[in-house]
């Protein structure tokens, strides 16, 4: 299955940490990016987000644009939550695990970079966080696969460049086929 993953966009520091304008319009740059990526006829069939107020705002703004008419449900779901330590691949894929679908996107917190599968570390990272957001992961999984079975195809930063680590090669980052 193919998912998308779409860390929050930039948000205000007060509570209760909304999206600032910045933050809706990187969103709406993510947006067209992964439709651009992804092609035209593909679509958000299913959507969960971290119950963050930021993930939430983010989510509906890039839903606002790839869903069409068909999604109406944004699920939420706590393990995609944030916490003081950074999540690591066994947490993000066992909620991945229960949304199993093709058009999948899930908006998530910059801890994201500590969750990538095959020990991706990639570059724009301190302490297993993204310094900034939004970053747009693109990747595929036998439902029920291992972490390590994902095959990342896009990980980019907000300014649309690479954030793979120098040197992890054509082994990890395959060309993004579409089906």
């Amino acid at each position: 299955m193919r998912i998308v993953l779409v860390t929050h966009a930039e948000a205000s520091e007060d509570a209760p940490r909304a999206l600032t304008d910045a933050g809706v319009a990187s969103a709406e740059q993510s947006a067209a990016r992964i439709a651009h990526i992804m092609g035209k006829a593909w679509r958000v069939n299913k959507a969960v987000s971290s119950p963050a107020v930021r993930c939430v705002q983010t989510a509906l703004v890039i839903l606002g644009t790839l869903s069409g008419e068909k999604l109406r449900r944004l699920d939420t779901d706590p393990r995609l939550m944030a916490a003081r330590d950074p999540m690591g691949p066994e947490q993000l894929f066992r909620a991945l695990a229960d949304y199993p679908c093709e058009g999948l996107l899930v908006v998530l917190h910059a801890d994201l970079a500590n969750a990538l599968p095959g020990g991706c570390r990639p570059q724009g990272c301190r302490d297993g966080w993204f310094t900034e957001r939004p970053v747009l992961c693109i990747l595929d999984l036998e439902p029920g696969g291992p972490p390590d079975s994902a095959r990342i195809f896009l990980l980019e930063g907000p300014d649309g460049v690479s954030v793979f680590p120098p040197g992890y090669g054509a082994s990890f980052k395959k060309k993004l086929l579409l089906t």
